[in-house]
């Protein structure tokens, strides 16, 4: 799933909200130097007043764009910006007193106070807020990690383009050279990890999110490669000259200087992710106190059956192969991953997915897996997924989204099959609403989860934790 760049005055949308706050603090600030009183809001004129330079503010953010690359301007920049922008308010502000006809009743003086006043409040504050998103940009964990495929001869220009722009989301993993020179180790100080030949193999053993083709006038696109990459999941994006332009394409955009068509499963604005992000961790706070009820009951049931941790934790895969480590109820004997292998022949689901009707490993089933006891019933009443609800608090996984794989599973993926891991994985996902461990076919499995990538909403996603529910009340599909 890809992050469609917003307008510009929507992705600085911290900047317009906070710069609203601190512009009503420069106007207490202005009036208090002009009347010796803080309260501003008393009279009903300078609450006019305060009114109108929010909504004066609203205005010029998003009709001239005057947050247009603010991260990325300099001092001397800033300042200016700065002070345009708090100028244009005061027009604002004095042509509305102009048109009202209430220009005498209130002190000039404070208009000139809260000029000065909020160009100073504004310009420190966008250079500490700078600095702090520079910092964690640098050190995001969600940053987008790409790999560019380029020869020796356009390659420096976009590196040198990444390398001025501290604000770019992306962490470049490495370089593909079409024909790779084995002299060439290193291009600009990044890594060249592979040619056309081994980049697959690559692909597979690294975690890469989307992929850049830059154009070159002497060689044809690897088509087979970008197809190979869309299959995978992957986002990507191939550059076209400027001429090559269609106006109206909204699939062209900008990324390290060079202009490029991007294609991936699915595309969504940064508001939706930051809804879907919002949803998860009300989710997961409302999970987190069911969790501790239920694990008065569950934890001294686990334990009395089995004694040993009440707590499994497992490295799993996560969104384009990152790895975290998962948490549940213990519902199996502590050695159920030695005795896997045992048991591998009678797995029941075709494909890198192992599933057991009667599981021995599973407390209380006795030698033959058949028999119903503790581990059955906190897995059947799904009661083993609950502190989950952690691994969404903290970003490694979604209220909604596929099933994470585990380590052995991840390897024996085919590329059309990491495609349904091109989103975070979730606690509850198409697959668990359409059968659970009644599908017995992994390509079921991967297409139901692709098609809830290419077919996803909020609303898509508040469908299926509803049907989650129902579901886990009805028992279906689970064993």
């Amino acid at each position: 799933m890809y992050r469609k760049r917003p307008v510009s005055w929507s992705k600085h949308i911290d900047f317009i909200l906070f710069d609203l706050l601190y512009l009503q603090i420069a106007f207490v600030l202005a009036y208090f130097l002009r009347m010796g009183s803080c309260h501003a809001y008393r009279d009903a004129i300078y609450r006019t007043m305060a009114v109108i330079i929010g909504f004066v503010h609203i205005c010029v953010s998003v009709f001239t764009e005057s947050y247009k690359d603010v991260v990325r301007r300099g001092c001397m920049a800033e300042f200016l910006a700065t002070a345009k922008h708090v100028m244009l308010i005061l027009v604002g502000e004095m042509f509305f007193f102009f048109f009202t006809k209430s220009g005498d009743s209130f002190s000039r003086l404070i208009l000139a106070y809260f000029y000065i006043c909020a160009v100073i409040i504004l310009y420190i504050w966008h250079c500490v807020w700078k600095k702090v998103l520079a910092d964690n940009r640098i050190n995001a964990r969600e940053k987008r990690i790409l790999l560019l495929v380029a020869d020796e001869n356009c390659a420096p220009a976009i590196l040198d383009h990444m390398e001025k722009d501290m604000m770019l989301d992306y962490f470049l993993r490495g370089i593909v050279l079409p024909g790779r020179n084995e002299k060439v180790k290193r291009i600009n100080g990044i890594p060249v990890v592979a040619d056309l030949d081994t980049v697959e193999e690559y692909l597979k053993n690294n975690v890469v999110d989307e992929v850049l083709f830059a154009h070159s006038k002497d060689r044809e696109l690897p088509l087979e490669l970008i197809k190979k990459c869309e299959v995978m999941g992957l986002t990507v994006h191939i550059e076209i000259p400027v001429s090559e332009i269609l106006s109206g394409v909204s699939t062209v955009e900008q990324i390290a200087g060079v202009t490029v068509y991007s294609s991936c499963v699915k595309m969504v604005t940064g508001g939706q992710l930051a809804v879907k992000r919002i949803l998860d961790i009300i989710g997961s706070i409302a999970g987190l106190i069911i969790t501790g009820i239920a694990s008065v009951f569950v934890v001294p049931a686990i334990y009395f059956s089995d004694p040993g941790p009440v707590i499994f934790s497992q490295q799993r895969v996560g969104k384009n192969g990152r790895t975290f480590k998962l948490y549940k109820f213990r519902s199996m004997y502590q050695d159920a991953e030695e005795r896997k292998k045992e048991l591998e022949a009678q797995n029941q689901i075709s494909g890198p997915m192992f599933k057991l009707e009667a599981d021995p490993r599973i407390i209380g089933s006795g030698k033959d897996g058949r028999k119903k006891g503790v581990g059955w019933f906190i897995r059947t009443t799904s009661l083993d997924e609950l502190p989950q609800f952690w691994n969404v608090l903290k970003g490694d996984m979604s209220l909604v989204g596929t099933r994470p794989p585990t380590m052995d599973e991840w390897e024996q993926y085919e590329p059309h099959h990491r495609s349904r891991m091109a989103i975070k994985p979730g606690i509850t996902g198409m697959w668990q609403v359409s059968g659970r461990s009644d599908i017995l076919d992994f390509d079921e499995v991967v297409r139901l989860d692709t098609e809830y990538i290419r077919n996803w909403s909020l609303a898509l996603d508040i469908k299926i934790l509803v049907k989650t529910v129902l579901v886990v009340f009805q028992k279906k599909g689970s064993r």
